[in-house]
């Protein structure tokens, strides 16, 4: 995932001087207003002023004192708006020194205290600050909801002022939304409009963030002349936050393959990031000069570096929004850090062979695996009853928006997906006032990882990238460091060979034995004897069907992985918890959710019925309420088998035809069920989710209105499933986007995020009979539910595997995998 800052502290600063304009001047003193007024609010201007001037010197603690103070003075001097205006000072102050969450909190009290007055224009400044926020630590969702109020607020004269901003600031929006060609020409109408209006620091962070987006696109001519123009009107202007445009020239320098200089320029800017308020956190630019001496192979000297950029980027990242969205865009941005670590880490230690140095890698890399997962996992199973009834109302609105994108598909910046997109930023800023970032703790990673391993398990954690890959083995009695080819290469061999095993090819048995041996060929003989392996995965592996890979080559056909190993995908060292049986195990109905109504052709249907004969002809040719799914008959079957095979004590609870429905649904999750299965259709949303990646949506039901239901991951995260089993039995179920730190997105983490134990679904389309296997599968499960769900797939991929039918092929049972946390 890219994140960046779309508008730099520069950008936002002058802001907070302009709103001094917006102070009426003195008047000549009346019966309606006396002169005593007017000289208290010259006083507080002048504070205002004065704080305003200490800010733009750096003295930001100062500053901040200073607006505290005329805060009071003008809250009690009945001055809303001076009050608003200090407000918002103070509130860049605190964004100037990296404190976000109170910032955000400043910036919302500013607002509210200019609409109480009536103050459109201070408002809408206030709603660009917040903007900002959200842009600087990466919710351009969130941004773009913002920025758009702010835009309407702002009108006429105050507009017009802001112009320059304005521009540069939706240019750096296009260029993270992908939008390249629009955000170039944003870009230079903002550069224009600031040198007309002789706004130079616009000038050069106009061209600043032009050169920073031309280097991520590996435009480095392009990005060479707007860097060097916004260094050379800082340095002439003797601009603060000149570190900027020596950290970004030397990472230009180190694409360009100097190096030499690259470390030079970094220097200057590490010397210069240790002043309060820089563009950017001091964690970046020792991070970018430990990329630079990783590049000279200056290997202890980068590893110092990095050392010093992972704690401070930590303290960064708590000080973000607490919402699960940021929290996943923070995460991976600051992942860079860990990931250079482990590069210079296990470089270090294949060339000394000290033990310590890949115990740190492998706890730096753990410790960030899935650590937004980790910490919403860990915050009060409540939190969210602290949000108020609009934020509900809000989600609401969401589900139905990307019902009405999926009905009129069009492309990602069409108007319902706008709309999902704007109540996407809205549920992000709830969020961000409710939630708290709890900090969770990681001492003694690797020891406590070791513990919580049964005798008969192994930890593989894998790490993907170039110019190396690792892969870290883990046991109760071992630990090892392996290296790997470069991600590309990996990346390649996945992709063939889940392309051969998905369709059925003769390759894929070659190409299965080929990675196996490339992933676990050097493993110790001891560590490849457990019969448990847990898998942290990393990019690419999450969409490889482990399960299929060829272990060996036996004399009666290919021994695949499956026969040997249990597989379950982990969130990370971690989030490993020792087995134990959940209540849920056990007790607690069996829920299914089957054969839903997807069109209004179906004669279960009971909505309104069309009002005529013609009508009815055209609905059933082509609706445009409906999303043109064909019916599920079978997975009726398949819940009701699942449930006999489950036969738990309670009666099990099955939503089918008309009663798929969220209604019905919500019902039955309140009963605490022990296993939750959807035999539904899964699609896929064009709109990215919250925090990035593909947006899967279960579709349920036609409402009485013909408009379908649907249940997104964000409104699956609310859900309280308290240890249930979750089986995803739709097609693609588990096929999502991986980030980098966070790992798989989609539907799976969000059911583990709602409190599931294990989550069990599918990587490609399978066939209509899944439940053969899923019979199976619960029948394993329940006659030995100490086992857990890894060690029943794996038995019900290997009945598959030697029923000597169709369902031999890796094409059909290969699909399926297991995600949890409890061995």
């Amino acid at each position: 995932m890219k994140t960046r800052f779309l508008v730099s502290l520069l950008s936002i600063i002058p802001l907070a001087g302009t709103l001094v304009r917006s102070v009426p001047p003195p008047r000549t003193p009346n019966l309606a207003r006396p002169s005593w007024k007017i000289v208290r609010r010259d006083k507080l201007t002048e504070q205002f002023q004065q704080s305003y001037k200490i800010f733009r010197a750096g003295g930001f603690q100062d500053a901040a004192a200073l607006a505290r103070q005329g805060y009071g003075d003008a809250s009690r001097a009945g001055e809303p708006q001076l009050a608003a205006q200090f407000l918002l000072g103070l509130g860049n102050c605190q964004f100037a020194v990296h404190q976000y969450r109170q910032a955000l909190q400043t910036y919302l009290d500013a607002r509210q205290r200019a609409e109480a007055s009536g103050d459109n224009a201070i408002a809408g400044k206030a709603d660009w600050n917040i903007a900002s926020l959200y842009s600087h630590l990466g919710q351009i969702d969130a941004a773009s909801e913002a920025i758009g109020r702010a835009m309407a607020r702002l009108t006429g004269p105050e507009r017009l002022a802001q112009l320059p901003r304005l521009l540069t600031y939706l240019a750096a929006l296009q260029a993270d939304q992908g939008r390249m060609p629009q955000a170039l020409d944003l870009y230079r109408q903002g550069i224009a409009a600031a040198s007309r209006a002789g706004d130079q620091e616009m000038y050069a962070d106009a061209w600043n963030d032009l050169g920073y987006e031309y280097l991520e696109h590996e435009q480095l001519p392009q990005a060479e002349r707007a860097l060097i123009e916004a260094y050379s009107v800082r340095k002439l202007g003797r601009m603060r936050s000149i570190e900027s445009c020596y950290r970004n020239l030397g990472m230009l320098r180190l694409e360009q393959g100097d190096p030499r200089s690259a470390a030079v320029l970094l220097d200057r800017a590490v010397a210069l990031s240790k002043e309060p308020g820089g563009l950017r956190p001091i964690w970046e630019v020792y991070y970018a000069r430990g990329r630079v001496r990783l590049k000279q192979n200056r290997l202890q000297d980068a590893l110092d570096d990095l050392r010093i950029a992972a704690p401070l980027a930590h303290n960064w990242r708590r000080e973000a929004f607490p919402d699960d969205a940021t929290r996943v865009s923070t995460e991976n941005k600051i992942q860079k850090v860990h990931s250079a670590l482990v590069e210079a880490g296990n470089r270090l230690y294949f060339a000394t062979h000290r033990r310590a140095l890949a115990q740190e890698t492998f706890e730096s890399a753990e410790a960030t695996r899935a650590a937004s997962l980790r910490v919403l996992l860990a915050e009060p199973r409540d939190w969210r009853r602290n949000l108020p009834d609009e934020y509900w109302e809000t989600l609401q609105q969401l589900e139905s928006a990307e019902a009405a994108s999926l009905r009129s598909p069009g492309s990602p910046s069409g108007p319902a997906e706008e709309r999902v997109r704007q109540l996407q930023g809205a549920l992000i800023q709830w969020e961000s006032r409710a939630g708290s970032n709890t900090d969770v703790q990681l001492p003694n990673l690797l020891e406590r990882t070791r513990r919580s391993l049964g005798p008969d398990a192994a930890f593989l954690a894998f790490h993907l990238a170039s110019p190396n890959s690792y892969l870290w083995a883990v046991s109760r009695d071992r630990f090892a460091l392996y290296r790997l080819p470069p991600e590309p290469e990996i990346a390649a061999l996945v992709a063939g060979f889940t392309k051969a095993v998905s369709q059925g090819s003769g390759q894929a048995q070659a190409a299965g034995a080929r990675i196996f041996r490339v992933l676990f060929g050097q493993l110790d003989p001891a560590i490849r004897r457990k019969p448990r392996w847990l898998l942290a995965l990393d990019a690419q592996l999450f969409q490889l069907p482990f399960a299929a890979l060829v272990e060996e080559a036996g004399t009666a056909g290919p021994v695949f992985l499956a026969e040997r190993h249990s597989l379950q995908i982990t969130s990370g060292a971690g989030m490993l918890s020792p087995a134990s049986l959940n209540r849920q195990s056990c007790d607690g109905p069996f829920v299914g959710v089957a054969d839903a109504v997807y069109n209004t052709a179906d004669a279960r249907w009971k909505g309104s019925q069309p009002a005529s004969f013609f009508h009815l002809l055209t609905a059933r040719a082509d609706s445009t309420s409906d999303l043109h799914l064909a019916r599920l008959a079978g997975s009726a079957r398949e819940v009701d088998a699942c449930a006999r095979a489950w036969s738990g004590s309670r009666t099990p609870i099955l939503l089918e035809g008309v009663a798929a429905c969220r209604e019905r649904l919500q019902a039955a999750l309140n009963g605490h069920p022990a296993v939750l299965h959807f035999a539904t259709h899964v699609v896929h949303s064009s709109v990215p989710a919250g925090g990035g990646g593909q947006s899967d949506l279960i579709v349920l039901s036609l409402t009485q209105s013909g408009q379908p239901e649907v249940l997104s991951p964000a409104e699956i995260a609310t859900w309280h499933l308290d240890g249930a089993l979750v089986s995803l039995s739709g097609c693609s179920s588990g096929s999502a986007d991986a980030f980098p730190a966070t790992g798989l997105m989609g539907l799976t983490r969000a059911c583990q995020a709602a409190g599931a134990s294990a989550v069990v679904a599918s990587r490609w389309p399978t066939p209509d009979d899944a439940g053969t296997l899923f019979l199976s599968f619960y029948g394993y499960l329940r006659a030995a539910p100490q086992d857990g769900p890894a060690v029943a797939l794996q038995r019900a991929q290997i009945g598959m595997l030697r029923s000597r039918t169709w369902r031999s092929n890796p094409l059909y049972w290969g699909a399926y995998f297991v995600t949890g946390n409890q061995q």
